[in-house]
Formats: structure tokens, sequence, C-alpha cells
């Protein structure tokens, strides 16, 4: 049995105390940067209240929509579920709003009770938040753009348009949404 002396064990522990925090460091947890922090903005409960066409050249009907966002724990996504009626019915739907450092973009995918799925990437400037998709209706591409204006801490008004076959943007929906009064403080981070 070989018998190690004290001094170094002592040397062996001071090495590794020392080395301890550079080796945890490369695994510490990231944190959410001030671009994802800024996404708070829609965690909380919302009512929404506008017009919707079924196409651009259809008269709009109105619509309601209740919204609920909330953080996925780590802060890094924020994920809302909401409840939409209309002379269409009733649509239930689940959104996911991320950041993407590497390419500086926001992402925005969501789903709904009509087995559609919207996938978009987005930015902001200033207070609009401007978004951008892309899906397939009926065989043919169509691309579309929502808009949001934040009016407040407390309202923002959106509208969402489509590109048409004149190369022009025809407004298929809009409206106002307004923070519901007992939720003021919802949008802090996690």
């Amino acid at each position: 049995m070989v018998r190690q002396s004290k001094p170094r064990l002592v040397a062996l522990a001071f090495v590794v105390l020392c080395c301890a925090p550079f080796c945890l460091a490369q695994f510490a947890q990231p944190t959410p940067t001030p671009e994802h922090q800024k996404m708070g903005y829609f965690a909380g409960d919302w009512k929404m209240q506008g017009t919707t066409k079924i196409s651009p050249n259809t008269p709009g009907t109105a619509f309601t929509s209740t919204e609920h966002g909330e953080w996925v724990s780590g802060g890094f996504f924020l994920e809302t579920h909401s409840s939409m009626h209309s002379v269409m019915g009733d649509v239930r739907g689940v959104r996911v709003l991320e950041y993407n450092p590497a390419d500086k973009v926001y992402t925005y995918n969501a789903y709904n009770s009509l087995g559609e799925h919207q996938m978009a990437t987005g930015h902001i400037v200033d207070n609009i938040w401007t978004w951008t998709s892309e899906a397939q209706m009926n065989g043919v591409i169509a691309k579309g753009r929502y808009t949001i204006t934040v009016v407040s801490p407390a309202s923002y008004t959106f509208k969402y348009e489509t590109l048409t076959s004149t190369g022009t943007w025809a407004t298929v929906m809009e409206g106002k949404a307004t923070r519901a009064e007992s939720d003021h403080n919802a949008a802090a981070q996690p």
C-alpha cells in the first residue's frame, strides 16, 4: 500500500478547488437575453376583438378571442393558449414564441383545432412586431404578414394580411387586444 504524503494531498485539493469554477462554468445554465425577455409583453391574459374575412374579397365578420400566455420553464419560450369565437365557430389554438440568437430572429409556431399549423419569423422595430409566413393553401403558396403595434403596456393592435396575385397586401383580419384588468403585471420574466 502506497501512502500519499500530506503535502501532495493538500496540493491536489488546492488544484481541484482552483479548477472547479472553470469546469463548472462550462456547464452553467444559459440565461435568456433581453430579446427573449421582450416576448414577456405577451404573457398573461388578453381579450381580443376585431373582424376577419374568409378571403380578401369577402365582407368582414366580427370575432372575439381570449389568450393566456405564460413562460415555459427557463424563460426562453412563451406559450399561449387561445380561444376564438366567430361566425365560423369556435377555434382553439396554441402558439409558441421564441428568439433565435444565432439568426437574430423571432419564430412563431401556431397550431389550432382546425388542424392548421403556421410558422412565421419576425422582427421588432420600435413598438412594431412584424411576422412573415408562407403556407400552402389549396395547392398554392400563400404569403402572410402579421403586424402587432404595441399601443401601451396593456393594449396592442394587430393586422393579418395576405399577398394577392397583383403583389399587394390585403387585410383579412384586424383588431385590438387588451390585457385583462387583473393582469397588468403579467409581463414579468419568470
